[in-house]
């Protein structure tokens, strides 16, 4: 769906429907705060209505001069007025321009629900219940709000009131009093304003849209350059990075932190093109060897000892070949978390004492003292623990000078237990440092104290046996010391 891929699509529908949600909303508002202002007003007329025809009534005394009342009535449009005397006579007066409900006129008000007869339609505009009679004095007759009355007559709207008046005479007089006013205009101003609500909401919410897409397309213009920076990007051109000035401080963060993925990338592939390269020249040999020695015993025939010598050597090249690929399956399986780990408890320091009878021989060729202090008890594999030492032992003593010691310390530090193993030699360079743990990586300074080339991989398989158990390797050189350590968490 164009929606759920177009990040402008839906800015800029959300925009609009926001709008209209607002505008509506106030809309809704200002058209019930006019509305409830109409009634206010009709209301206070009504009202001002009810106070005149109560002076009149007052004045003329409303005992037997109807035609007095009548002829003050007659000046004021929209009353009615019906009097029951002691005999139940009936007076009324209707405007000509005003025609009342029946119910209305014989005091049974409109019932909510129910509509009345004679062709005419009416409701009540306060409480849904039938109008209750009221019998009040002449002195509080207008002091009580009356419910007011709402009604159509074919196209014309009316608003009315009722109210009763009980005179206190010796032949006491109920009189019913009903009046009203023509709301039309009224009526016709809230459709025009509710027409023009419309349209003003419909044409802002479209205005909305437009102004939303053009803020929006604007806004992700920043994310196009990206974009179309990140095409450049290749194996053949990895070098390439994304613009990070003159963009928003959103934007910049991402372009920041793709860079920094791009700088991990470019490290990446520059270790695996000197991987690939590393990995041939360590190959190559071997194999020249094999083609060489064998080229050399088919050239002419040989005797049985001659062969044999030849398969020998041979031997040894495969064992070679065998011992690298098996080290670098050994990697690729503990960098990719596929081989499992075996968890027993063991001592370190008989771990230690262990390679030290067996690294004996090969140390005290060289003059080199074995020395170890500490003690501590980790949980992990110890063949792969075995391993790891072992590797960092005899890395030591091909690089230590000859007379030197070598001293591994055993310590712990907030539940991680570390291995220092400290040997006396050159200096490593610090530009080596950061190389040393990369497969087939040997320094040329390291190579002179190596009676036996070894492949490049011990250290590179020390860290990954480190981080298998949840620690590291580090390395440090300096003033002819080198001291490399190992980490591993603390047995519970």
């Amino acid at each position: 769906m164009i929606l759920q891929r177009s990040l402008t699509l839906r800015l800029t529908c959300f925009s609009a429907i926001a709008t209209v949600v607002v505008i509506s909303g106030l809309s809704w508002f200002i058209n019930n705060a006019i509305e409830d202002y109409f009634l206010k007003e009709d209301r206070f007329v009504l009202e001002n209505k009810i106070h005149m025809i109560e002076e009149v009534i007052f004045r003329t005394n409303f005992n037997n001069d109807f035609s007095e009342i009548l002829e003050k009535m007659e000046k004021h449009e929209g009353i009615v007025i019906k009097i029951k005397n002691p005999k139940d006579k009936i007076i009324l007066y209707i405007s000509e321009n005003i025609r009342f409900p029946t119910s209305i006129l014989t005091g049974n008000g409109l019932l909510a629900g129910n509509p009345p007869g004679n062709g005419y339609s009416g409701y009540f505009d306060s409480k849904k219940d039938a109008l209750t009679t009221n019998y009040r004095t002449f002195a509080n007759a207008s002091s009580e709000q009356n419910p007011l009355l709402q009604w159509q007559n074919k196209d014309n709207l009316y608003r009315g009131m009722q109210f009763h008046l009980t005179l206190k005479s010796s032949s006491p007089s109920s009189i019913l009093v009903t009046l009203a006013i023509n709301i039309n205009h009224h009526r016709n101003f809230l459709l025009s304003f509710k027409s023009a609500l419309i349209k003003f909401t419909l044409i802002a919410g479209f205005i909305s849209a437009l102004l939303g897409w053009l803020v929006t397309f604007q806004g992700l213009r920043p994310l196009k350059i990206l974009t179309k920076q990140a095409t450049l990007v290749s194996m053949k051109d990895i070098k390439q990075r994304m613009p990070v000035d003159n963009l928003p401080i959103e934007i910049a963060g991402l372009s920041q932190t793709l860079n920094n993925m791009l700088a991990r990338l470019e490290t990446a592939f520059q270790r695996l093109e000197n991987f690939s390269s590393d990995i041939a020249h360590e190959l190559r040999t071997p194999i020249n060897n094999l083609m060489m020695q064998t080229q050399v015993a088919l050239s002419q025939p040989r005797s049985k000892n001659e062969y044999l010598m030849t398969l020998g050597s041979n031997a040894e090249e495969f064992d070679r070949l065998a011992s690298m690929i098996s080290d670098m399956l050994f990697i690729a399986k503990t960098d990719n978390e596929l081989i499992l780990i075996s968890t027993e408890e063991m001592l370190l320091e008989q771990e230690i004492a262990n390679l030290f009878e067996f690294y004996d021989a090969l140390a005290e060729d060289s003059g080199i003292t074995l020395k170890s202090q500490g003690q501590a008890k980790v949980q992990g594999d110890k063949l792969m623990l075995r391993r790891a030492v072992s590797n960092l032992l005899s890395n030591a003593i091909r690089h230590s000078l000859k007379g030197g010691e070598i001293n591994i310390n055993i310590y712990t530090c907030k539940q991680t237990v570390f291995i220092d193993v400290i040997n006396y030699g050159s200096t490593i360079p610090p530009e080596n440092l950061a190389h040393l743990f990369e497969r087939f990586y040997r320094t040329d300074k390291a190579r002179q104290f190596c009676p036996h080339e070894g492949a490049g991989l011990g250290l590179a398989i020390t860290q990954s046996i480190a981080k298998a158990h949840g620690g590291d390797l580090y390395v440090s050189s300096k003033d002819n010391v080198t001291t490399f350590t190992f980490s591993i968490k603390e047995s519970k």
